[in-house]
């Protein structure tokens, strides 16, 4: 897996990766349906794997990269 996500990207990605998170597993008021809750709580903790390894999927098949600076490896 080649990154493809610059830091700007994955700083961006960290956060609301935590905001999905505390709002689908945390604080069980913001959302009342368990399903629902679970389903934004797991795209939150995706979304947090894609930060953490610099790698997005989605851009791999898009042929997005915003790693340009850097050396990828």
């Amino acid at each position: 897996m080649k990154k493809n996500m610059g830091r700007l990207d994955q700083f961006l990605r960290l956060g609301i990766s935590l905001i999905l998170i505390y709002a689908g597993f945390i604080d069980q008021e913001m959302i009342s349906d368990p399903l629902t809750s679970w389903i934004v709580g797991g795209i939150g903790i995706a979304s947090l794997f894609f930060a953490l390894t610099r790698f997005c999927p989605l851009y791999a098949l898009a042929g997005i990269n915003t790693c340009s600076h850097e050396k990828n490896k």
